[in-house]
């Protein structure tokens, strides 16, 4: 009896997969959706995933007359087996095993990125990936966030390990990785700037950064060509059924400065809370930059809570208080902590930057970060991590993840 104890005791983390991997499953067959959207986002990429399959070309060519603003390459995979005739239930099965690689590759990044941390801890915070609702939603009902996320995050491995290890070949794995996720996601393209900008610290103007500068050229011209030669702008469509808006409505980066910092700040709460994550006293300077870019864009804000998105702090005051007051006083809140975040830290501007400007359209989803922050802080983010990860540390960030999760499963009731 004793030697069986032992034996799983040894082997917790087997059984703790296995269970998260269960859990996955009973959502599978239960149809479940925590982020109340992937589902009908499903049904549209179905549809048009079926029009590929049987006319490949004319849908391509008008693809920018599809409702939809996802890239067409994963719906373009998808229809080889609607071409084959599998049946629905086993497409979307074998997309959920795919999306297994997620905290897979999460758990490698963690494993390079903090080589201190035990393998217990290492594993607990890549399994922070098992609770996230958009990792749910999206697994079982498919959508190229999640696919687009996968590659992007096996493009943050491969860059971790260039850093280690300075191979060539690391440089060019991570750029085919995220040029791929690119494709997949446009939402990552932006991303070539700080992999580029790495690039260029490191190798300077020698010839291995022109190789790397001429690669990412080569694989994004089929995606230029595509987009604006053949006039398939199809990323700037509003996301919201039977709403369109013109150019200057989506590209309003008044409703983005204010709202994306705030789902920003919803994800480094559970480090604020563990005290991971300590600020020193008040920064004058940041709390008057702060208050100016709240006060500036508050005079040109106009997203309505009529529509879908805006993030949890958005349409959670906005349903309890009927105004933006308090959510400009969060916006407030969250500008000024990612300020001090990026302090004497340019790379971490950079990346905020790019999460900001990767959002074109105008809706803004909270699904969009989740879990791609929580992958960024434990990556490429510069974050000085005051205390050491601890099991009090790990009970913070489940206990905010299945929290958040719940949130995600009651707002379907209310």
């Amino acid at each position: 009896m004793n030697k069986i104890v032992k034996n799983l005791y040894n082997n917790y983390n087997q059984w703790i997969i296995f269970g998260f991997y269960l859990l996955l499953i009973l959502g599978f067959f239960l149809n479940l959706d925590p982020n109340s959207g992937a589902y009908l986002d499903y049904q549209i990429h179905k549809k048009i995933s079926q029009d590929f399959s049987l006319n490949f070309f004319s849908t391509l060519i008008n693809y920018d007359q599809e409702s939809t603003r996802h890239s067409p390459v994963l719906l373009i995979v998808f229809s080889f087996f609607e071409k084959l005739n599998f049946q629905d239930v086993y497409i979307r099965i074998i997309g959920l095993h795919f999306c297994l690689f997620l905290p897979f590759i999460f758990y490698k990044i963690i494993n390079l990125k903090f080589n201190e941390f035990n393998k217990k801890k290492k594993f607990f915070l890549a399994s922070l990936i098992f609770i996230s609702p958009t990792f749910i939603s999206l697994s079982i009902w498919p959508d190229s966030r999640i696919y687009g996320l996968i590659f992007f995050s096996l493009s943050i491995f491969y860059f971790l390990r260039f850093e280690i290890e300075n191979k060539f070949s690391d440089a060019i794995k991570c750029t085919l990785t995220y040029i791929l996720s690119a494709y997949i996601s446009l939402n990552f393209s932006l991303f070539a700037i700080f992999f580029i900008l790495k690039f260029l610290i490191f190798y300077r103007l020698n010839k291995k950064f022109f190789y790397l500068i001429i690669l990412n050229i080569l694989l994004a011209l089929p995606a230029l060509y595509y987009t604006f030669y053949l006039d398939n702008i199809f990323f700037l469509k509003s996301g919201i059924a039977g709403k369109e808006f013109d150019l200057s409505e989506s590209l309003n980066y008044s409703n983005k400065i204010l709202i994306i910092p705030t789902i920003i700040f919803f994800y480094l709460l559970p480090f604020y809370f563990s005290k991971v994550i300590l600020f020193k006293n008040l920064n004058v300077k940041y709390f008057i930059i702060s208050l100016i870019i709240v006060f500036i864009c508050s005079l040109f804000f106009n997203y309505s809570e009529d529509f879908s998105g805006g993030g949890i702090f958005f349409k959670a005051l906005r349903l309890l208080f009927e105004n933006n007051y308090i959510f400009f006083l969060i916006s407030f809140i969250s500008i000024y902590s990612i300020l001090e975040l990026c302090r004497n830290k340019p790379f971490n501007i950079l990346i905020i930057f790019l999460l900001i400007i990767s959002n074109l359209q105008y809706s803004i989803y909270h699904k969009y970060y989740d879990p791609l922050l929580l992958i960024l802080f434990f990556s490429i983010f510069d974050i000085k991590l005051k205390n050491n990860i601890n099991k009090i540390n790990l009970i913070y960030f489940y206990s905010f993840g299945f929290i958040f999760l719940s949130l995600n499963f009651l707002k379907q009731l209310i």
